[in-house]
This record gives structure tokens, sequence and C-alpha cells, in this order.
């Protein structure tokens, strides 16, 4: 329940923020979290501000994976009181004012309504807070002058853990806190049992973890992972009350480690789930020959039409996709039986189960080439946003409807 709770509230203001890219380096400007720290330390008498809620700020938020810790002074006024609480910061107008939130998402909608206030140099934080750590920024040493936290844990980078793994550290022990059946990946949720498994980490759930606190050293570093984050952090904050001192989570769990996909890094250390294979946006636009694959978007008619009358449903299409709704490929294979043995990316609006479940339909009906888009359209356009040297993505999608 939580979990969805947050993806509906993340989708509502990620498409308020997808209206927003159009204004990126317009309106205001954008920056890439890897120079943060540099252009900070370049800048006199800037601004940080903080949109997240005040929970998040305070690492006390009942939703654990998104306790970030925040950068030191700065300001937080929840984005959705920023419009009545202008004038806290309104003496801050032509001082260069550094927005930043979890995911970039609600921190471009601060960012407009900034600039549209009268605020003269302003610039988001591409990928916010989450970005800082799952590229390595906040365990970097010049950075630790800029970060704090209330977590008694740390966070590991997926590139961070590689090299870890690489060098077979004996003093590492990898936990991963899924459930058994989504470790074995047997359980009845399509997307959950598509997340593969990190090579070395052994399984011990969140829910039995306290019962089996005799299997794990507390003289060796734990490194705690899971899907997306939520039972790592508890599970780090478990093993602290019981005397662990050295624990660490992956942030953002295996499914960043998914969406950043650095082979060089971690080849060979990402075990795949099932019989079809995920496709991150940054895999997606490596491939060459996209004439020969078909995109096979699975969303609504009215989705795909940009017609549907939840607005922030309507992000546009991957050029040339074929739209055939989840709940009718079964009646539909047979316009699909040209592509048994040729590449199909299937994909959605952005992670929900309804891509995963007609893959795996698909590969149990014969088709021998068959992927899910990871995270769907919806990715595409935050990667082409938010990650450096991805912005060609945003060419990939057509039928944007225009949205205020």
């Amino acid at each position: 329940m939580k979990r969805s709770f947050i993806l509906i509230s993340f989708l509502f203001w990620s498409n308020l923020s997808f209206a927003q890219y159009k204004n990126d380096n317009v309106l205001f400007k954008t920056l890439d979290p890897t120079l943060l720290y540099k252009t900070l330390q370049a800048t006199k008498g800037y601004v940080l501000l903080d949109v997240r809620s005040s929970g998040e700020f305070e690492d006390t938020s009942s939703f654990t994976g998104l306790n970030l810790g925040h950068l030191k002074g700065a300001i937080n006024i929840n984005v959705r009181e920023l419009a009545k609480r202008l004038d806290e910061i309104k003496a801050d107008k032509d001082k260069p004012v550094f927005v930043y939130c979890s995911h970039s998402q609600r921190s471009r909608v601060a960012s407009k309504l900034l600039a549209d206030s009268g605020f003269t140099n302003v610039t988001n934080v591409n990928g916010g807070l989450t970005s800082l750590h799952y590229l390595g920024e906040i365990n970097k040493p010049y950075f630790k002058d800029l970060y704090e936290t209330k977590n008694k844990f740390s966070f590991i980078s997926p590139n961070e853990l590689c090299d870890k793994i690489n060098t077979k550290d004996a003093n590492v022990f990898l936990i991963d806190v899924r459930s058994d059946s989504l470790f074995k990946h047997i359980s009845t949720l399509p997307k959950d049992n598509a997340i593969g498994n990190i090579k070395g980490a052994i399984n011990i759930p969140y829910e039995v973890l306290k019962n089996n606190l005799n299997k794990i050293s507390k003289n060796k570093q734990v490194i705690l992972i899971a899907p997306y984050g939520e039972e790592e952090a508890k599970a780090a904050t478990l093993l602290l009350e019981n005397g662990y001192k050295n624990v660490q989570v992956l942030a953002e769990g295996v499914d960043r480690w998914i969406s950043m996909n650095d082979e060089a890094a971690c080849k060979g250390l990402y075990l795949p789930a099932g019989n079809y294979s995920l496709v991150s946006s940054k895999d997606f636009g490596k491939i060459k020959d996209k004439q020969n694959i078909l995109m096979l978007d699975i969303r609504s008619t009215d989705e795909f039409n940009g017609t549907h009358k939840d607005y922030w449903r309507n992000i546009g299409k991957i050029k040339n996709a074929l739209n055939i709704p989840s709940g009718e490929i079964e009646n539909n294979t047979a316009k699909l039986e040209s592509y048994k043995n040729k590449p199909v990316i299937v994909y959605g609006f952005s992670a929900g189960p309804e891509a995963f479940a007609a893959a795996k339909y698909l590969c149990s009906h014969g088709f021998t080439k068959v992927s899910v888009l990871y995270s769907g359209i919806f990715d595409v356009k935050w990667t082409a946003a938010n990650i450096k040297g991805q912005s060609y993505l945003k060419d990939f999608v057509t039928d944007i409807p225009d949205i205020k």
C-alpha cells in the first residue's frame, strides 16, 4: 500500500514537471548532480532550497526509502506550501537559488514557480538527492561538509558495490532482504518477480531478520539490498539497534542498479530472473537497429492516443510503437506472429506490472526475444531530462500533448 501511495504521488508531481521540461534552461537552469559541489564552491551567497516534506528533510518520514538526509544549510519548504510561503525567501530573489527534492520532479515545479514569481537566478538540481547517492557523490571526501543525515547507516552506489564485489572483499557480508518468494522469483507479482539478484548476496528476508542475527558477523561490513530501498532502510535500522556498527544500504535498491546498468563496472554481477530481459532507458537508447524491433505499447488506447481522462497519463508514445492494451494481448497474438523470433520490447506507462505480465505471456507462447522497457516511457523521458549524456532519448518519444 505504501509503495502504491508513493508512486501515485510521485507520478502526479512527475507529470507537472514533465510539462516543465520545456522550461529547463529557459525559465531556470539545470545542473548535473556531479557538478553540484564544484558549482557551489564557485558561487557566492547561494541559497539551497529543499522542497521535500519536513519528514523527508528530517529523516523521519514513514516512507523510509525517502529518508535520504539533506544538504547543510538548506531551507526546507514543502513544494505544496511554497506558493503561500514565498515571503519567507523573498529577500533571496536575486541570489543564486539551487532547488532540489528527491528525484527532481517537485523541484522543477518549484523552480518554475520561483521563476514566475520574480526569482532571477534559479537552478534545478537534476536527479535530486537520490542521484547524489546512486552516483556515489555523497561518499566522496569533498562532499562531507555539504551533507548531513540522522540516519545511522550510509548509502552505497551500484558502482561502489560493484567495486567491492569485484575485489572479493572478505569483510563484506551482502544480504538481500526481500521475501523468499521474491528472491526465488516465484511470487504472484509480475514486476517484482522480474527483478534479478546480485551475485554473492544471501537471502535473509526482513520479516525474519531479527531471528537470524546469529548468521551475521558484527565484525563485517553489512551491505543490504532489496528491490526498491524500503526494506533495506528498515533492515539497517534493525541491525544498528542490535549492535551492528558498519551498515550500508544499496541506494534505491536493485531497481536503480537495473536503471543504471553500468556494464563497465558491473559486468556479470547482476543475475537475471526470468526468460525475458529488462532493458533500461539507457540500453534502449544504445540499440542501433530499432527498425527491426517491435515496440509493443500495452497501455490503454486512450493513453496511447493521449486522450486519457487522467491528463497525467498522456505523455506521448515511443515512435513506431504498436498498441495492444494488456488485457487484449491474448486475443491478438496472431497480430504478433511474425515477431515470434524477432526482438519485441514491451512497455507501459511506468513500472506497473502489466508490461511484465505481457512479456511473460508472450514467452510462454513461443516468443523467443522478448524484453521489457524497464520503468516504461515515463523513465525514457525522465532519463532524457536528468541524466548526463542522455538528452537524445527524447527524440524517441512522439505525440506529446502540450500540458500547460
